[in-house]
């Protein structure tokens, strides 16, 4: 009797690999969507919206405790948290928005994405939510928004955490952004399979399975808003001041990350953030690059909570 249980369980995995790995090819965009919904509830989070302003911002939240958002980077959207939320909804209320111009948001050909504006969107969020004082996190461009956030709004943070975060001197001037200046090419920028292959290349550390149906609507998204998110870079890489250049010593504590392997944001500019927020703790984590949230979530959020102890410690 156990034997043919075993046997009959062995079929019904085999039968339901088969069907996942059928769906996988023949349905990804619906596979995709079952996936993000795993990883959202997994988390533990639901997707909202909030009207604020007079815009519209798609949200995921989940937890309990102390509010803490998180700000996603170029291209990428509020699912770029999901993985590492996990580790964090036990700890604190997560809000992860999609900022204007990306993921579920709205478009508008003539609005203002700069990153100063991105601060005003993220204030007009956070304000949405009837929030007074937040722990900020933010991703790549998000690191930037949250960082210059806090500049202009120092009694309103709690702490940032900045994960390969963009709008230093350092980035605006590296390899990447001459290439890009000089030519228009920017990785996260993809139409094709083979650009997209690329794009995994300068992201990750390491090699990284991706599932065929994610690639594919991440490819799929990336093409439907190639023009658009192309002229969001272009005014964004106009901006010739970078985060150092206008603030230091700013009173915020903060974990500053950054992966030895990112491609996009010279691990260097640690040190400027650093200088921008002297209570500041530096974070490089070998092998990994420009998203440690996705690429090691684990690590990358037992960093954050030990961060966060220190300052429950000092209080």
């Amino acid at each position: 009797m156990i034997k043919k249980l075993l046997v009959g369980a062995i079929v019904l995995i085999l039968a339901l690999f088969g069907i996942a790995t059928a769906m996988n090819r023949l349905a990804p965009m619906t596979t995709a969507r079952l996936l993000r919904e795993m990883s959202r509830s997994a988390a533990g989070l639901e997707s909202k919206t909030l009207e604020a302003q007079g815009k519209v911002f798609p949200y995921l939240r989940g937890g309990n405790g102390e509010p803490l958002i998180l700000v996603h980077g170029f291209t990428a959207n509020k699912d770029a948290w999901s993985a590492i939320s996990r580790y964090l909804t036990p700890q604190y209320t997560v809000y992860a928005p999609d900022l204007p111009g990306f993921g579920d948001s709205s478009r508008d050909p003539s609005g203002d994405y700069s990153y100063d504006m991105q601060v005003e969107n993220l204030h007009a969020f956070i304000k949405g939510l009837g929030l007074t004082s937040v722990h900020l996190g933010g991703s790549s461009m998000g690191g930037g928004v949250v960082a210059l956030f806090a500049a202009k709004y120092p009694n309103e943070v709690a702490s940032l955490w900045l994960l390969d975060a963009g709008g230093t001197r350092d980035f605006v001037d590296s390899e990447l952004m001459k290439h890009y200046r000089a030519t228009g090419e920017f990785p996260l920028l993809v139409r094709t399979e083979e650009e997209q292959s690329k794009q995994f290349e300068m992201l990750f550390g390491k090699p990284k399975f991706i599932p065929y149906s994610v690639a594919y609507f991440f490819l799929e998204s990336s093409k439907k808003d190639f023009e658009f998110h192309q002229q969001i870079l272009k005014n964004m890489a106009a901006v010739k001041s970078p985060i150092e250049s206008r603030f230091s010593n700013l009173p915020t504590p903060a974990l500053i990350v950054t992966g030895e392997k990112d491609r996009i944001v010279p691990p260097a500019s640690v040190q400027a953030l650093a200088k921008v927020f002297p209570r500041s703790q530096i974070k490089v984590m070998p092998g990994v690059g420009h998203i440690p949230m996705a690429e090691d979530p684990k690590s990358t959020a037992a960093d954050y909570l030990a961060f966060r102890a220190t300052l429950t410690k000092g209080q």
